[in-house]
């Protein structure tokens, strides 16, 4: 499976649900490969050479591969065919690398993981970023869409879909019942409800209840039970242990503290969404906010400027790796975006470069 944004979390949810089915599973995603659970190798192992670990792995019952955009482009799929294939969404990132420039070369990049479906197979998109959903024109197989709108709200193709009895997955999130339910061959069936998903919290984490849709209808078509998919969603929590770097939260002393790989304008502008829902009219909230060296200077100018609406006190950090920038370069490009968007200068400040995650935010009593 493959996007932009989501498609580690989204791997270790269907992981943790083909394991509760008593699978065997082998996976690879961006800390490592894992074989029924324990990492035998670390990193990011996101291309196809650790796919072929995987793949190469007799214990296994089913791979579960998370495939990003580099390796696509280094080395293509490790595989021919798959039996089933998922595009979680696809923003503006890693452009102006390895002759992609647009997003809609991004995008034609990721759609090879679903062309890979094989003709009995099930191809996975999303229905309400259209340009994962146009890839259904080239996706092998069946086709199983999941939305988080209304169904007053589908596009036409999706509502002849469902009408037609096709496979799909939604959650009308406007409307305040936060079910997840399983459309199919005229039927409709319920999944689980949000609210008992740790990982959405409650349904303000609205990024989670799309991983959510796309790691159950993964697991649907590939003939998991709902009540195991039911229960193995309300196990799956943001802790570090299950899910490392990814909306990980604690509290200390009043102060809650929340680690988020948001490493591109859409991934900060999601979390932003959970941190503007979790604040408190009394509440103050400090970001600590970096992106890669490699990323064009007008996403890293994004950042400063979604970041400088976000938080009351900003301190931008660089990773160790600078990936061809000079030191200091993208912290200033960052705070260039943000006092762009009228950001207070003295409210801003500087971290020396380390090793650590891409996004924090303090939320605190003032």
């Amino acid at each position: 499976m493959t996007g932009t944004n989501g498609k580690t979390t989204t791997t270790r949810m269907l992981a943790h649900i083909l394991a509760a089915d008593g699978q065997i599973v082998g996976m690879t995603s961006t800390d490592g490969v894992y074989i029924d659970g324990r990492r035998i190798m670390e990193g990011d192992c996101t291309g196809p050479r650790s796919a072929r670990v995987v793949l190469g792995e007799p214990t296994i019952d089913v791979a579960v591969l998370e495939t990003a955009r580099g390796g696509l482009l280094r080395e293509g799929l490790a595989f021919d065919f798959c039996d089933i294939g998922c595009v979680t969404n696809v923003t503006a990132d890693h452009l102006g690398l390895r002759g992609v420039h647009t997003v809609e070369d991004l995008a034609a990049v990721k759609s090879v993981v679903v062309e890979a479906v094989h003709q009995d197979g099930w191809s996975i998109l999303n229905a309400d970023d259209p340009l994962v959903a146009a890839m259904r024109e080239e996706a092998g197989g069946h086709i199983c869409y999941f939305s988080t709108k209304a169904p007053t709200q589908w596009p036409g193709f999706l509502k002849d879909h469902v009408l037609q009895g096709g496979r799909a997955l939604g959650c009308d999130l406007a409307s305040g019942t936060f079910d997840m339910i399983l459309y199919d061959r005229a039927q409709k069936m319920l999944i689980c409800r949000v609210n008992e998903i740790p990982a959405t919290m409650s349904g303000m984490a609205v990024f989670n209840v799309e991983n959510a849709l796309a790691a159950s209808a993964m697991a649907v078509c590939s003939g998991v039970p709902l009540p195991v998919i039911r229960e193995a969603l309300r196990s799956f929590g943001t802790s570090y242990e299950q899910s490392a770097g990814r909306l990980n939260m604690v509290e200390r002393e009043g102060v809650r503290i929340i680690v988020d790989y948001a490493h591109n304008p859409g991934g900060l502008r999601a979390l932003g969404g959970l941190v503007r829902k979790l604040r408190t009219g009394n509440s103050s909230c400090i970001g600590v906010v970096g992106i890669g060296g490699d990323r064009r200077d007008q996403d890293i100018f994004e950042v400063g400027e979604i970041a400088a609406g976000l938080f009351d006190r900003l301190i931008l950090k660089e990773d160790y790796d600078l990936r061809g920038r000079s030191a200091g370069e993208v912290a200033a490009i960052l705070r260039e975006g943000a006092l762009k968007a009228g950001f207070d200068a003295s409210k801003g400040d500087r971290a020396p470069r380390t090793r650590g995650s891409r996004a924090r935010a303090r939320l605190s009593p003032k």
